[in-house]
C-alpha cells in the first residue's frame, strides 16, 4: 500500500512539473453561420478555372441538413412506399466560412473535423484543395497543416456530395430515402483542432478479465522528422479505482507503435449488461524532439469484458449471453438523420432496458458515438454493420475497396467500447462471398474485440463465429408467427457449429394509427397516411380506422408474446431480434412496431406486461392446446429462462387459474428449487380439471417464480355443445344457398347459412396478420387481422374480445374471407376482416341482413370438418343459435339475393 501511494504521489508531481494538456492541444468549434451553394449540376467542382475563392452568396447554419433550411426541390409528391422527404436536395452542396488561424498554432498539426458528413467531403484552403473523404460510418478528419499559416486568415471551402460514391444497394440504411434521408449537411461535433507534431494518433484498450488488466496498443504519430522520447503517463479512473503507470516512449519513425499492459488489481469491476462498470484510460504524451517539447492527450471509455464464441451462445466474460434484440433501421423522421447527442440515444436504451431487451441490431449501418456511449452506460449489447445489402458483394473493386476501408474505419473509432459486442458486413449479402471471407477473416485479426459474421441470412464463411438467420442446414430458426400452442420451440435448428440469432422475428403488421400523421413535424411527412385514410373514408369505413389500428395491433401483441417465448424456450438459441420493436416506414411502410417511429408507444402493451414474456428472467409454460372442452383436464409443464446475472435460489413455485372475473379457481405449487442460471430450466409439471368451469369462458393460467418472476396465459373452456346446427320450422341451417333457403326467407324466416369455404368466392382466411407490409409482400391474402364487434348479441354466448386471440385459431383458419365491397355501407359484419392499408376494401366471415322478407345469418366457416375436436367453433355455432332464436336476431340492412349468389361457387 505504501509503494502504491509513493507511485501515485510521483505521478502527482511528474504531472504537475509540465503544462496542462489544454494548453497542448487546442481546439475552435465551427458551429455557427456558414456561407452556403447548391450546385445540383456539380458545375463549380467540374469547372476548368478554379472558382473556389468566390464567396458564396447564401447562408446556412451548421451543424444541421439542408432540409432544415427549405433547400432543394420541394416534393408534391405522397410516396406510397416510404414517407415523403419534402425537400429533396441530392447531389454537391458548399459551405464556407474565412477562418483566422490563431498565429500559436505554428509547428503544430492542423485538423478539419467533422462527426458526420453524408457522404463525400471535400476540402479546399482559398483555391487548393486539400483531401477527400467518403466514410459513411466514421468522422472526416482533414489535415490542413500543409495549406494554412498561423497568424493568417484562409478561406475554407467544404463541398458534401450526398450521390451514392459507389454503386452500392440503394436500402442500405446509412443513406436511404426510406428510413433516414439521403441527407446532406454536416452534423454533430465540427471543429479545427491542433495539436503538438508527435501525438496520439491511436489508442485501443484490449482488457483481460483472466488477470483483471487491460492492454493498451497505441500508435504515436511523429511529424518533426526528427527522433522523439519522453514518457507516456497512463491514468485508469472509474468506480472507486484511481491508478497511473508510467511509460517511457521514444522513436524515430513516422510512426511509433507502443504496447503495453496495466493491472488493474483484483477489485477491478467487469463490464456486462446488468453491471455496466465503466473505466476512463487517458494517455498523456510528453515528448521532446530536436529540442522542442510536444504533449498530447487521448482518453477512451472501456468496460473490462471479453467476448467469445460458445457452442451456441455468444460468450460474454466466460459467460453464455441470450440476446433479446431489436433492430435499429435509423428510423429518425423527427431529424431525417441519426440523432448525435446523447440525450436522444439516452431515451432509446432507456426504452429498450424497459422491453427487457438487450440487445440493437444496426441493420446496414454504424451509430455514431453518442449511441454506443449510451449503450456503455446502459449495458447494452450492438451488432455494427456497414452499408452493405444484396449485391453488394458482386464484382466491384472500387466498392470492395471502400468497404475495406471503411471496416477497418468502424473497428479503429468504436473499437474500445464494450458495447461493441458484434460485427456483420451488412444485410442479406449476395455475390461474391470469396471478398466477404476476406473481410470477417480480416476483421478477425484486426481486432479480437469482437465476435464476426459475414452476412446475416445468406451463404456462410469460414470465419463465421456466429450467424444471424432464418434457416440453417438443420431447418427454420425464424419465428415470425406464433401457435395456439406453447409446446414448441427452435433449439434443435439452432444447434450447429456457431451461436445462430434468430433473423427478424416478428414482423405481423398493425393497422396504421393516422392520429400519427401529425407527429410528422420534421423533413419528412406520412402523406402515404392520408392517402390510405382518404380510401378508407371513400370506402365507407373512415370511422373504423382506430378500431382496424387497435384491433390488428392486439393481434400483433399476442404474436409477439407467442413468438418471443418460442425463442425462449430454444435453449440451444443464442437469441432472437425483432424487426422491430418501432414501425419501420420504408420498404412500403412497415407498422410493425409496438412503438411508433418516434419510438413512443403506441397504446398496445406496457413495459411492464411486455416484460413479463420478454426479460431477464421469465416464466415459461408448455401446453398442447389454447381451446379446451370443459370434461378434458389441462396439462402445463414449467420451465425458466434464466439470463439473469444469478440463480434463483431455493425459489417457490406457484400456479393458479382464474376465471373472467378474476376469481381463482385452482392453484398450487411445484417443488422449491434452485433454479440454474444462463439456461432454460424445467421445474415442474401440474394438471387442472376443467369440469367446475361453469359454461364457456377465458381462463387464465398464472405462474410465479420466487415472487416478483411471473408470466401468465389465456387458455379457453367450452362445453360440448352436442346439439348443434339443428333446423326447425322458423330457423333453417343450410350449406347452401338453395330454393328452400330462398322459401325460408320469402315466408319472412330465419336462414343460418355456412357455405363451406371452397365453395366461397374470396380470399383466403387466415389467423395471422399480413408479413412486413402489404405493398412490398403482395401476397394473398392481405388482411391485417380481424375486428370483432364483440358488443352484438351474436357473441353473448362466445368468450371474445375486440380482437382475434387463440380461441379464434380454428375458426379463422377453417373459414373464407368475402368481399363486401358491394354491399350496402351501413352493412358491417360481425366477424370483419381486416384489408390491407392499401386497399381498404370492407371484408367479413360473419355478416346478418334482410333477404327477400327473412332475416340471413351467413358463416362462412367449415362446420363440418372434424367438429368433435373443436371446441370454439362448436362454441361459436352455440351462440349463433341462441342469437337467431331470440327476438334479439333483427338485423335492419336490407340485402340483394343477388349479393350472396355472387360470392358462391
Amino acid at each position: 500500500m505504501k509503494n502504491r501511494f509513493l507511485k501515485l504521489f510521483l505521478a502527482i508531481v511528474f504531472l504537475e512539473t509540465f503544462p496542462s494538456a489544454s494548453a497542448q492541444t487546442c481546439e475552435v468549434d465551427l458551429s455557427g453561420e456558414w456561407r452556403f451553394q447548391t450546385d445540383v449540376m456539380d458545375f463549380r467542382r467540374g469547372s476548368l478555372s478554379p472558382r473556389y475563392n468566390h464567396k458564396l452568396q447564401e447562408t446556412i447554419t451548421l451543424p444541421g441538413i439542408t432540409d432544415d433550411y427549405k433547400i432543394g426541390y420541394e416534393s408534391p409528391y405522397r410516396h406510397v412506399d416510404r414517407l415523403t422527404r419534402v425537400y429533396e436536395y441530392m447531389g454537391p452542396a458548399w459551405y464556407q466560412r474565412d477562418i483566422e488561424f490563431p498565429a500559436d498554432w505554428k509547428g503544430k498539426r492542423i485538423f478539419l473535423y467533422f462527426e458526420r458528413t453524408h457522404w463525400l467531403s471535400s476540402v479546399w484552403v482559398d483555391t487548393k484543395e486539400v483531401s477527400r473523404i467518403d466514410y459513411i460510418s466514421v468522422p472526416h478528419n482533414h489535415d490542413l497543416t500543409d495549406f494554412v499559416t498561423p497568424g493568417k486568415t484562409h478561406r475554407i471551402t467544404v463541398c458534401i456530395d450526398n450521390r451514392f460514391q459507389y454503386n452500392t444497394h440503394k436500402w442500405n440504411h446509412a443513406h436511404t430515402e426510406f428510413t433516414q434521408i439521403n441527407w446532406n449537411g454536416i452534423l454533430g461535433e465540427m471543429k479545427l483542432v491542433a495539436v503538438d507534431p508527435v501525438f496520439v494518433e491511436d489508442m485501443q484498450l484490449y482488457p483481460r478479465i483472466s488477470d483483471r488488466s487491460v492492454e493498451v496498443r497505441m500508435t504515436i504519430a511523429n511529424h518533426t522528422r526528427k527522433p522523439f522520447e519522453g514518457k507516456a503517463l497512463f491514468t485508469v479512473s472509474g468506480n472507486g479505482l484511481e491508478l497511473t503507470r508510467e511509460v517511457p516512449v521514444n522513436g524515430d519513425g513516422e510512426t511509433v507503435a507502443l504496447t503495453e499492459r496495466i493491472p488493474l488489481g483484483r477489485d477491478a469491476k467487469l463490464w456486462d449488461e446488468f453491471d455496466p462498470n465503466l473505466y476512463t484510460m487517458t494517455c498523456r504524451l510528453v515528448t521532446t524532439a530536436g529540442g522542442s517539447a510536444c504533449e498530447h492527450e487521448k482518453s477512451a471509455v472501456f468496460g473490462l469484458r471479453e467476448v467469445a464464441q460458445g457452442r451456441n451462445h455468444v460468450l460474454l466474460n466466460g459467460r453464455p449471453v441470450h440476446l433479446r434484440g431489436t433492430v435499429e433501421n435509423a428510423v429518425f423522421p423527427k431529424t431525417g438523420h441519426a440523432p448525435l447527442e446523447d440525450a436522444e440515444w439516452e431515451r432509446i436504451m432507456r426504452i429498450v432496458k424497459e422491453y427487457g431487451l438487450n440487445h440493437i441490431r444496426f441493420h446496414s449501418w454504424c451509430p455514431p458515438a453518442a449511441a454506443f456511449r449510451m449503450a456503455d452506460k446502459y449495458g447494452i449489447y450492438f451488432e455494427v454493420e456497414m452499408p452493405m445489402w444484396g449485391k453488394d458483394a458482386e464484382p466491384d473493386e472500387a466498392r470492395y475497396d471502400f468497404f475495406r476501408r471503411e471496416m477497418r474505419a468502424i473497428l479503429r473509432e468504436y473499437g474500445n467500447h464494450p458495447s461493441f459486442v458484434l460485427y456483420c458486413n451488412g444485410n442479406e449479402i449476395t455475390g461474391n462471398f470469396d471478398f466477404i471471407e476476406e473481410l470477417t477473416s480480416d476483421g478477425r485479426k484486426l481486432d479480437t474485440r469482437h465476435l464476426y459474421s459475414g452476412s446475416t441470412a445468406r451463404t456462410r464463411v469460414p470465419s463465421d463465429q456466429y450467424y444471424v438467420s432464418q434457416q440453417t442446414n438443420k431447418g427454420p430458426v425464424k419465428v415470425y408467427e406464433g401457435r395456439p400452442s406453447t409446446d414448441w420451440d427452435r433449439s434443435v435448428e439452432s444447434d450447429v457449429d456457431v451461436p445462430v440469432i434468430s433473423h427478424e422475428s416478428g414482423q405481423r403488421c398493425v393497422y396504421p394509427d393516422f392520429r400519427e400523421i401529425e407527429k410528422f413535424t420534421g423533413p419528412v411527412q406520412a402523406r402515404n397516411f392520408e392517402l390510405w385514410r382518404e380510401m378508407l373514408t371513400a370506402n365507407g369505413m373512415g370511422d373504423q380506422a382506430h378500431d382496424f389500428f387497435r384491433a390488428s395491433g392486439a393481434l400483433t401483441v399476442v404474436e409477439y408474446k407467442a413468438v418471443i417465448e418460442a425463442l425462449l424456450r430454444s435453449s440451444k438459441s443464442a437469441g432472437f431480434q425483432l424487426l422491430s420493436l418501432n414501425d419501420f416506414p420504408g420498404q412500403g411502410y412497415a407498422p410493425v412496431g409496438v412503438l411508433d417511429p418516434f419510438w413512443d408507444s403506441k397504446g398496445l402493451v406496457t413495459p411492464e406486461a411486455w416484460r413479463e414474456f420478454c426479460a431477464p428472467t421469465v416464466a415459461l409454460l408448455r401446453y398442447p392446446k389454447s381451446a379446451w372442452f370443459g370434461d378434458e383436464t389441462f396439462t402445463a409443464k414449467a420451465e425458466v429462462y434464466n439470463f439473469s446475472g444469478s440463480a434463483l435460489r431455493n425459489a417457490k413455485i406457484r400456479w393458479s387459474m382464474t376465471d373472467s372475473a378474476g376469481k381463482t379457481v385452482a392453484r398450487g405449487s411445484l417443488k422449491t428449487q434452485t433454479v440454474g442460471v444462463d439456461g432454460v430450466f424445467p421445474v415442474g409439471e401440474f394438471s387442472i380439471p376443467l369440469n367446475k368451469v361453469e359454461g364457456a369462458q377465458k381462463m387464465t393460467v398464472h405462474l410465479n417464480v420466487g415472487g416478483e418472476i411471473g408470466n401468465s396465459w389465456d387458455i379457453w373452456v367450452f362445453p360440448r355443445n352436442p346439439s348443434l346446427m339443428r333446423s326447425d320450422d322458423d330457423v333453417l341451417y343450410t350449406t347452401v344457398f338453395d330454393d328452400r333457403a330462398k322459401s325460408y326467407l320469402a315466408a319472412g324466416k330465419k336462414v343460418v347459412f355456412t357455405p363451406a369455404p371452397g365453395k366461397v368466392k374470396g380470399r383466403r382466411s387466415t389467423f395471422h396478420n399480413h408479413f412486413w407490409n402489404p405493398i412490398m409482400f403482395a401476397w394473398a391474402p392481405m388482411t391485417i387481422g380481424c375486428l370483432i364487434h364483440a358488443d352484438e348479441p351474436v357473441f353473448a354466448d362466445f368468450p371474445t374480445s375486440y380482437h382475434t386471440d387463440w380461441q379464434w385459431w380454428d375458426i379463422l383458419e377453417n373459414a373464407k374471407v368475402i368481399e363486401m365491397q358491394q354491399t350496402p355501407r351501413e352493412l358491417r359484419p360481425f366477424i370483419q376482416v381486416i384489408d390491407s392499408f392499401d386497399n381498404n376494401e370492407k371484408l367479413g366471415i360473419g355478416f346478418e341482413a334482410r333477404v327477400g322478407g327473412g332475416r340471413l345469418l351467413v358463416l362462412a366457416v367449415d362446420t363440418r370438418k372434424k367438429l368433435d375436436e373443436r371446441p370454439a367453433t362448436r362454441q361459436l355455432l352455440e351462440s349463433i343459435d341462441k342469437y337467431v332464436r331470440s327476438d334479439r336476431f333483427d338485423p335492419q340492412v336490407e340485402l340483394d339475393e343477388a349479393f350472396i349468389r355472387s360470392f358462391v361457387r
